[in-house]
C-alpha cells in the first residue's frame, strides 16, 4: 500500500493495482503532508486521514480518477498546472475539456468531479521545495493540456502520471487531448533519463526505463499503421470506430468508450492528413496508394 522511496517519501499504490477507476499516487511527510493525486481508493484514503491532516494536494492532471478524492481532504490546498486548473474548478469546464455531455458517464464517481478551488497554478520547471524532498514540475501535455510529471533529481525518481507505460499504450481520448504534444512529452521523459519511474497506473519500474518509454511511444506509430491498413479501401469515421482499432472492444458503458475511440481516431486522421498519407472525400477517408 505504501512503499518508502526515500525517507518520508512514499509511493501510494491504488486499489486494484491502481487500475481505473483507481490510480496510484505519492505522499510526502516533510513537515508538510503532501499528496500527489488522490485516486488511490477508500482504504488508502482512510489510513492517510487517520494519520493527520493533509496540507497540499498536487494533481498531475484534472482527470476524475486522479482528482475525485481531493474533496475528502477539505483542509488541503490544491495545486495543479495552470492549463488544467479550469476543469478542476467547474463541471462546465470539465465538460468543455473532455467533450463529455454530462456526468452520467461515470458511475464509479457519484456526482462527478466537484468544483474545487485551485490555490496554486504550477508552471513548467517550477521547483517545489519541501525541505528533505524537492520536486521539479515537468509539463508533459498531450494526455491533458496541463498534465505534469514530477521529478526528484537526487535519486532520479520520476512520477509520470498518466504517461503510464501500460500495455494499452498512450491515451488521448478527450477533446482537448493532443496527439503530437503527447509524442513530444514522451520524448522529453526519455531525455530526462530517470533511474526510477512511477506512474498513475503501473508498478514501480527501475529497469530499461528509456526502452520502455520508447516502446510506449511506438504504439502511436503502430496505431497509425493499423489505420492506414484499414484505409486501403475508403471508410467513414464511424466505420473505423466500428473496427475497434485502438480499444479492440468497448467495455460498459459502451457509449463512453466509443467516444474515446472516435476522439483518438480523429486525432490520428488529422495527423495523417497533415502528412498527406490520407485523403478525405465525401466524408470518407482513404490512404494514399
Amino acid at each position: 500500500m505504501f512503499t518508502e522511496l526515500l525517507p518520508n517519501f512514499y509511493f501510494v499504490s491504488g486499489e486494484q493495482n491502481g487500475q481505473f477507476p483507481y490510480s496510484n499516487g505519492l505522499m510526502l511527510e516533510t513537515g508538510l503532508r503532501v499528496l500527489v493525486d488522490t485516486g488511490f481508493g477508500i482504504s488508502r484514503r482512510e489510513v492517510i486521514k487517520a494519520a493527520g491532516k493533509v496540507d497540499v494536494i498536487i494533481n498531475t492532471h484534472f482527470h476524475i480518477d486522479h482528482a475525485y478524492g481531493n474533496q475528502f481532504f477539505p483542509e488541503a490546498q490544491i495545486w495543479a498546472h495552470a492549463l488544467d486548473a479550469p476543469p478542476l474548478r467547474s463541471q462546465e469546464q470539465f465538460r468543455a475539456f473532455t467533450g463529455f455531455p454530462g456526468i452520467r458517464e461515470f458511475p464509479d464517481f457519484p456526482g462527478g468531479l466537484p468544483a474545487q478551488v485551485v490555490d496554486r497554478e504550477l508552471v513548467d520547471e517550477e521547483v517545489l521545495d519541501f525541505g528533505e524532498i524537492v520536486l521539479k514540475v515537468i509539463h508533459t501535455p498531450g494526455h491533458t493540456p496541463g498534465h505534469i510529471s514530477l521529478f526528484e533529481p537526487k535519486a532520479g525518481i520520476l512520477f509520470s502520471g498518466d504517461i503510464d507505460l501500460s500495455p494499452f499504450g498512450p491515451w488521448y481520448g478527450n477533446i482537448r487531448s493532443d496527439l503530437e504534444q503527447l509524442r513530444c512529452s514522451i520524448k522529453r521523459l526519455i531525455a530526462l533519463n530517470p533511474k526510477v519511474i512511477l506512474t498513475g497506473h503501473s508498478d514501480i519500474i527501475s529497469d530499461n526505463i528509456q526502452e520502455r518509454l520508447r516502446k510506449y511511444a511506438e504504439k502511436l506509430d503502430l496505431r497509425d499503421e493499423k489505420i492506414l491498413h484499414h484505409l486501403r479501401a475508403s471508410k467513414t469515421l464511424e466505420e473505423l470506430v466500428d473496427m475497434k482499432i485502438i480499444y479492440r472492444r468497448f467495455p460498459e458503458p459502451q457509449k463512453l468508450y466509443r467516444f474515446f475511440e472516435k476522439t483518438m481516431l480523429e486525432k490520428h486522421l488529422h495527423s495523417l492528413l497533415g502528412q498527406r498519407k490520407v485523403v478525405v472525400q465525401n466524408q470518407k477517408f482513404m490512404a494514399y496508394a
